[in-house]
């Protein structure tokens, strides 16, 4: 499991949602004497944590409500203000080891002498200033902090060959976690994953595609690899699936990846690769599979985001003939790319941060790599752009006499457009989003009922995401295909094919966290998983770790940590959030009020719902991470 972290500040963020209790608790009484005679750790809102000395120390007692005061001392990296002087009560307080005095020094937190939160966030905040993004926690765990550029000598051929050939006593690395999954296949034939979790913008697909780049890597003709993998296939199979593999990520993160306010490129969507192996344990082929893509942001952003980078590099980089062809022009002129403000990638200095003609160019090397045929590509074009045109139709309401009200066009040139370049016919297109089609019990063909100008919008948007969708899944599928049909696969015998499906190792990529004033239908499906990965975290770390020492009757003080287990069983259960959504929307008339009122009636006494502040929107869901309170409003969306 590799937790991504965003950066320090980020992390003493998490850190300041947490209790203050050690992970490991010592007496109390102990603790005080431990607080009184040496340094201690303040908690700090802006820095996590800040060192210091308690200097009024007489009279005081063990209650942790007794106030006391501390002067800060210096640290390295840090713009603490040595001599300044804080109040606080000593139960805030957590002591110094002097054992752990250069933490930085320590690869494995699970070393420290004193293991509490601040120590742990001290080693990860004295690594990073030293270049040292990776630090182990415990044998199977690995915490990444994002340094936001590149540093070359992490990821050279010679690191490659030193993780290759021995990861004992090695520094924590990305490649080390690769090797290891690596060696228990090949010793164990057991299947194995790498979870790359954290925050939008920690890098987890970054990690994601060094894991990729280092198995494959592993394979090649002079690598010397452990654990019994020492026969390997033929150069060109192995480099022929290896940059199958590695080519497919512009085109995913071109069409799964976006700009939001956290990071500027955010994948869209989860991702599962797997990396399939041969009975010599060379890699033969390998597989994707996709997860909740982020459909609603093909129609709407919020400020300050982009919508999918692909519709940006396209209005960019395709040649003049085809861009009049598809009637295609800036992205300022379309409603699906103008809404957020925003058109480029640009660092802090207000530069470009890519050249987006550069990226297309990229993209369709990609999309040639993977053997989509260039009249293919141009059909992928076309739909993009008819999607941008359906964006811009735009629909007024006309009463009817004698019948519900209806829409009509206000702008049919751009029906006409869209028509054109999605292949359909027009008036088909134009009743699709007009009318609704209800079945009368009785009835052998459904009824027309007309729309209104929201309601046409809205299937007009449904359209568009429903394309894009099934898109994105044909693009997978190429990817897919191409990978099926490497030399090493078709040379294979059939017996040996099924034997592969039990020999790989996958890396998942999931969605980063993330927190936004109005949380749609699937970013709670994208926080839901989230939640799930981190019980099975819970499950197999804490809960499967203290079963064993009570089994092998080892004495070890309980553990302390937050349960999501309400979280998910409130979302998940049989009345849960999603059955009780499931049900409101199969009612003829279902509507948000109606779900918003059943879902308080059966859990408003459940600690993860409460009341909101709004006469509007009544209810707020809360506690949608396992870390802490998350706050959005809940829709029927």
């Amino acid at each position: 499991h590799i937790f991504a972290l965003g950066s320090v500040s980020g992390m003493a963020a998490a850190l300041r949602k947490r209790t203050h209790t050690p992970l490991i608790a010592s007496e109390q009484g102990a603790q005080t004497v431990a607080l009184l005679e040496g340094s201690v750790w303040i908690p700090s809102e802006d820095q996590g944590w800040l060192r210091g000395k308690i200097v009024s120390k007489t009279g005081i007692d063990a209650s942790p409500n007794t106030v006391v005061e501390v002067s800060l001392t210096a640290r390295k990296n840090s713009s603490d203000v040595a001599g300044k002087k804080i109040s606080i009560q000593l139960g805030e307080l957590l002591p110094v080891s002097d054992l752990d005095d250069d933490s930085g020094s320590i690869g494995d937190v699970l070393q420290l002498q004193v293991l509490h939160d601040a120590a742990v966030f001290e080693t990860l905040r004295l690594r990073y200033f030293d270049d040292k993004i990776y630090t182990q926690a415990g044998p199977t765990s690995l915490i990444s902090i994002n340094p936001y550029k590149h540093i070359e000598s992490l990821y050279t051929k010679r690191t490659i060959q030193m993780y290759t050939s021995n990861t004992e006593g090695s520094p924590p690395h990305v490649f080390a976690m690769s090797q290891n999954a690596y060696n228990n296949l090949v010793d164990y034939g057991v299947c194995q994953s790498i979870l790359c979790s954290g925050e939008s913008g920690a890098g987890k697909t970054e990690v994601a595609k060094f894991v990729v780049e280092f198995l494959a890597a592993t394979t090649s003709k002079d690598a010397n690899l452990q654990g019994g993998g020492n026969k390997v296939n033929p150069l060109f199979q192995t480099r022929q699936v290896q940059n199958q593999i590695i080519e497919s990520n512009p085109l995913l993160e071109a069409f799964g990846n976006a700009k939001t306010v956290r990071n500027e490129n955010s994948s869209r969507f989860g991702k599962f690769i797997q990396i399939l192996f041969s009975s010599d344990f060379t890699i033969c082929g390998g597989r994707v599979r996709h997860y909740l893509l982020e459909k609603a942001r093909v129609v709407s952003q919020h400020l300050g985001e982009r919508n999918y980078h692909v519709f940006y590099q396209m209005c960019a980089g395709l040649p003049a003939d085809l861009r009049k062809r598809f009637h295609l022009t800036r992205p300022q002129d379309y409603n699906y790319l103008n809404r957020s403000g925003v058109y480029e990638l640009l660092d802090t200095d207000n530069q470009p941060l890519v050249d987006e003609v550069a990226e297309f160019h990229r993209v369709e090397q990609s999309m040639g790599q993977m053997r989509i045929e260039a009249e293919v590509r141009v059909q992928v074009w076309q739909v993009l752009a008819g999607i941008l045109q359906l964006g811009n139709i735009e629909f007024e309401t006309m009463d009817r006499k004698n019948e519900k009200e209806g829409s009509r066009l206000k702008n049919p040139e751009v029906l006409d457009r869209a028509a054109q370049l999605l292949e359909v016919d027009r008036q088909v297109l134009e009743t699709g989003l007009t009318y609704s089609m209800m079945k009368v019990t009785g009835e052998s063909n459904p009824i027309k009922v007309p729309q209104n100008a929201e309601e046409s919008a809205a299937s007009r948007d449904a359209l568009a995401k429903v394309i894009y969708e099934k898109l994105f899944a044909w693009l997978v599928n190429c990817i897919n295909t191409c990978l099926a049909e490497s030399d090493a696969l078709r040379k294979m015998p059939e017996s040996e094919l099924r034997k592969i499906e039990g020999r790989f190792i996958g890396v998942l990529d999931i969605f980063g966290f993330e927190v936004f004033e109005n949380n749609s239908f699937e970013q709670l499906c994208i926080n839901y998983a989230n939640e799930t990965l981190q019980q099975q975290f819970i499950n197999q770390m804490l809960h499967a770790m203290m079963a064993q020492y009570r089994s092998e009757g080892v004495e070890v003080a309980s553990i302390p940590f937050e349960d999501n287990s309400p979280c998910v069983d409130l979302l998940e259960s049989k009345l849960g959030v999603f059955a009780l959504l499931d049900d409101e929307c199969n009612f003829p008339k279902g509507s948000d009020e109606d779900f918003l009122q059943k879902l308080m009636d059966r859990h408003k006494a459940h600690s993860h719902l409460k009341r909101g502040g709004s006469s509007s929107d009544p209810y707020l869901k809360e506690g949608l991470a396992a870390g802490g309170g998350v706050a959005g409003k809940t829709a029927a969306a």
